[in-house]
């Protein structure tokens, strides 16, 4: 650890993640930052950026989506710099530096039917190596029929990359033509004993921890009075390079070879741990 400071997490917390693939720390942000973060979502919705997408039936309550949040919106800037959540992926990787890979916004409006397919994130992300942590939260309350997530025990271990599906549509997607990739997660839900699985229900200031290989998915939402906002940050520690992917669905300005560290993108992906 390049800081010496007041750890954020347990050791039981960090062994969870490492034999499960996702952790939940309970009441982890204050209502400041959750403030923050809130002030940043009003903005982001009222702004959509050129990453923002859509899903679910045509005139349906909307899955939305954006990215790249912190260059445009100071609040999600003061969250991710000043925040407490770099902290955690650094020690939970043991890691001397992190990289912010990409943060993503997702929100199921009040009564979205779209839900969240099993999957896991590395596959859709032109990176390898092992150390990305994503840390999720919501600003809500989430619960197994309002989008609370739920992840397949252990399977960032079981050294497999599964085809990315289409968000709302349980479809592969047909650009990843990857030799690496296995054509469909198997059946989860009906296998419970062959997949044990996990579901994280949270309020807010919960925060999640999960391994980029872990499986994870949720339902649709079906509060038709409250949306489900909700913030992921991708976090990639000292194994983590640059691998050409031309099917990534994020885009940076910069051309990088194969192996090369993510410093190299600059602001693109900023360095978060240690703090500047």
């Amino acid at each position: 650890m390049a800081e010496t400071l007041e750890r954020v997490i347990s050791e039981d917390d960090i062994r969870t993640f490492h034999e499960d693939g996702a952790v939940c720390l309970r009441g982890f942000l204050s209502p400041e930052w959750l403030e923050t973060v809130a002030e940043g979502f009003e903005q982001a919705v009222a702004s959509p950026g050129q990453f923002s997408k859509s899903y679910g039936p045509e005139g349906a309550p909307r899955y939305y989506t954006d990215h790249r949040l912190f260059n445009r919106f100071e609040p999600f800037r003061k969250f991710l710099f000043e925040g407490p959540t770099a902290q955690v992926a650094a020690e939970i990787f043991d890691a001397a530096r992190l990289d912010l890979y990409d943060e993503h916004l997702l929100i199921k409006e009040a009564g979205a039917p779209a839900p969240t397919y099993w999957h896991h994130d590395m596959p859709y992300f032109s990176i390898k190596g092992d150390q990305l942590a994503s840390i999720w939260f919501s600003l809500d309350a989430t619960r197994e029929d309002t989008g609370a997530l739920r992840f397949a025990k252990g399977s960032h271990k079981w050294g497999k990359l599964f085809q990315p599906v289409k968000i709302g549509e349980n479809v592969p997607v047909d650009s990843f033509n990857r030799d690496d990739l296995i054509a469909t997660v198997p059946d989860i839900e009906n296998n419970p004993d062959e997949y044990p699985t996990v579901l994280m229900e949270t309020d807010p200031g919960d925060i999640i921890i999960f391994h980029g290989l872990t499986l994870h998915s949720s339902s649709g939402n079906s509060n038709t009075e409250n949306s489900r906002r909700a913030l992921s940050l991708r976090y990639a520690g000292d194994d983590i390079r640059w691998q050409n992917r031309s099917d990534a669905p994020l885009i940076f300005d910069r051309t990088l070879n194969d192996g090369d560290p993510l410093s190299l993108l600059g602001e693109q992906c900023p360095q978060v741990w240690p703090r500047a």
